[in-house]
């Protein structure tokens, strides 16, 4: 069991640092530098956060897994950032 908890946060991560990568190609993020409101900076480690929040809550009601699992969207958070980070211009 922890082992596919382990595989679901490494595919979330790679798979939230894929959409941020995306995003700054598209230019989405930089409009969001621009038309944010007061008061919040870009962070590219809560986007990772958010997006893997998103990603594990639609994994965990798609599939039906246990709520727990969520905890997975921390550690993936991390790693999304790092890979994120390597590949990033």
């Amino acid at each position: 069991m922890l082992s596919e908890l382990l595989a679901l946060t490494v595919l979330v991560a790679l798979s939230a640092a894929t959409l941020l990568l995306c995003f700054e190609k598209w230019g989405w993020l930089r409009a969001w530098e621009v038309h944010r409101p007061l008061g919040i900076r870009r962070c590219d480690f809560c986007a990772g956060f958010w997006a893997g929040v998103g990603l594990i809550v639609a994994a965990v009601v798609l599939l039906g897994l246990p709520w727990w699992w969520m905890v997975g969207a921390f550690p993936a958070a991390a790693l999304c950032r790092a890979v994120a980070g390597v590949f990033s211009e």
